[in-house]
Formats: structure tokens, C-alpha cells, sequence
């Protein structure tokens, strides 16, 4: 069996896509160990184990898996809205428990993962570790505090660029489509990039200083001198439409790197993300922890893909 963490609320979404089963908020089993969109982080081949104290849960665990060599541990818990002690709970609860397994650290080649979904029961996993599970506890990618960003959408795009493992440069040419107030350039100007913000509204005073705004539509806009080196793109549109224009611009080969949202009026239908996902394989779309209802589609090294 393995286990899937994702965001709560899209349990369902994660099952259905999944064709797995929901063990309780954020958390889902299935047989596939695919990619799956809602699926934030994999727990492969892993094994539950019922116990009432901590050190029969260290000893039912150590029974199930064969641990060798250094590893990277993550002891981790899902989030639960409907229940805000329960978290706090067992991540305590957790932690002691991850202290009785510790080994030597330092080594990214193997990833012990203890879940605990509740008080007397676990989720242990054993396996390498890469582009799936992914390097970060519960695949939450940390991001740090900005200040200086025009608002706080800043976080979703800098959470896709540490999935990514790439991120704009001094000199590259970024297109940021739907950019008002700015916080997408804002990540993109920090770096050194040079930034052609297209939108039709007023950008933030320290972002129109130092982009070049261009104000039409987005889907309307065609760069200059293609490929740019980035396409980022956070506009407000039905998906329908917004999964037209992505493939235009990948069609084209406008951008060597993206990062592109679909964003989502309702929960009943996620057809378009798993559509997105089949335009090109370099595509990884994921449903991140600071993503509403709406997925992000993100690739690097695009032209250098067959």
C-alpha cells in the first residue's frame, strides 16, 4: 500500500484521481504510486502499525521495515482544520517517537517517513528518496517571509520554484502574464531578472519602477524575440480558457521555463489539470500547499525536452 498527503479538502479529489481510499483528513491510500496531482508527498510501500505507547510503536515499526545505512527521517502528522489540538498532539507525539528511530543523518539517498494519522496509529515508509517522495517533510516546501512583496502570492510561486529546483536569474527575461499588483514579479525582479509585466491594471509603485508594464490582455500578448526564458502566469480565467492559452505558448515555444495556474471555480471536476499534464512530458502539475483551488503546472528546460 501506499500512502498520499495532501492538502484537506481535496481528499476526495486525491481518491477519485487516485482510485485509492480516504484514511482520514489529508490523508489517502492507494495501490498507484503515480504523481498524482493532489498528491503533495508518497509514502511508498508503506506500513501501518497499531500501538498504545511510544515505544511499542518504535518496536512495531522497526518489525515491519529493514533500515540500513544513513537516511534522512521526517516524522510528520496531517493537518486537520477540524480538529486544531489534534496536530499540535501528535506532532508531539511524533517527535519523541522520531527520536527513538534517528540514525546517522546526512544522507539524501534514503528517506525513513513516520506518519502518524492518529494517536496509536502509523504510517511507515522506507524508500528512496528524489523526484517522488519528495525532499521536504509532508512535501511542504518551506517560504520564508517577504516583506517587501506587493502581496502574498509571492509564496505560491516561490513554493513552485522549489519544486522546480530552478528558479530566474540575473539577466534571464521573464513574461509575467495577469501580474497586477505584482508579487510574481516581484520574486522574479529580486533575482535579477528583467521583467515584462502584462496587465491591464496599475502594478505596485516598487514593481512598475523596475519592470516594463505592458498593459493589454494576457491572453492576447505575444513576446518579442521568443523564447523568453520564463512564462510565469497567475491570471484569474475560466480553466478552459487558461489551458488554451498554455498550450499556445508551449505549441509555440515561447518559454524555455514555466510556472502557470489553472485556477478552479468549484470541486466536482479536475479534468483540465490531468488534460494539462498530457500537453508536454516535462510538465509536473501539482495541487501545492499554498494553492486555493487551483492547480500549478510547472516545467524547467523545456526546449531541451524531445
Amino acid at each position: 500500500m501506499n500512502v498520499f498527503l495532501c492538502s484537506t479538502g481535496f481528499e476526495a479529489a486525491l481518491a477519485e484521481e487516485s482510485g485509492g481510499s480516504i484514511v482520514c483528513p489529508g490523508v489517502v491510500a492507494a495501490e498507484r504510486t503515480d504523481d498524482f496531482v493532489f498528491a503533495r508527498q508518497i509514502l511508498p510501500d508503506a506500513r501501518r502499525v497499531h500501538a498504545e505507547s511510544i515505544r511499542k510503536l518504535t518496536e512495531a515499526a522497526l518489525a515491519q521495515i529493514k533500515i540500513s545505512g544513513p537516511f534522512e527521517l521526517h516524522a510528520i502528522v496531517p493537518d486537520d482544520p477540524a480538529d486544531p489540538n489534534l496536530p499540535g498532539e501528535l506532532a508531539r507525539r511524533v517527535a519523541l517517537l522520531g527520536e527513538q528511530l534517528r540514525r546517522k543523518k546526512g544522507s539524501e539517498d534514503r528517506l525513513l517517513q513516520l506518519l502518524l494519522w492518529a494517536r496509536d496509529d502509523l504510517f511507515v515508509s522506507f524508500s528512496p528518496m528524489g523526484h517522488w517522495p519528495v525532499p521536504w517533510p509532508g512535501g511542504r516546501a518551506l517560504v520564508a517571509d517577504d516583506w517587501e512583496a506587493p502581496s502574498s502570492a509571492f509564496r505560491k510561486l516561490e513554493e513552485a520554484l522549489a519544486w522546480l529546483g530552478k528558479a530566474p536569474r540575473a539577466g534571464d527575461r521573464c513574461v509575467d502574464l495577469g501580474a497586477a499588483p505584482g508579487g510574481w514579479s516581484h520574486v522574479a525582479l529580486k533575482r535579477g531578472a528583467q521583467v515584462i509585466a502584462v496587465d491591464r491594471a496599475d502594478l505596485a509603485p516598487r514593481i512598475a519602477k523596475r519592470a516594463q508594464h505592458v498593459r493589454r490582455d494576457g491572453f492576447s500578448y505575444v513576446p518579442e524575440s521568443p523564447p523568453v526564458d520564463w512564462l510565469l502566469c497567475d491570471i484569474i480565467a475560466a480553466p478552459e480558457k487558461s489551458l488554451g492559452l498554455l498550450e499556445k505558448w508551449l505549441a509555440s515555444g515561447w518559454a524555455r521555463n514555466l510556472v502557470f495556474h489553472l485556477k478552479f471555480k468549484g470541486r466536482k471536476s479536475y479534468a483540465l489539470a490531468y488534460q494539462a499534464r498530457a500537453l508536454h512530458p516535462a510538465l509536473r502539475v501539482k495541487h501545492l500547499v499554498h494553492d486555493r483551488n487551483e492547480v500549478t503546472v510547472m516545467a524547467r528546460d523545456l526546449l531541451d525536452s524531445p
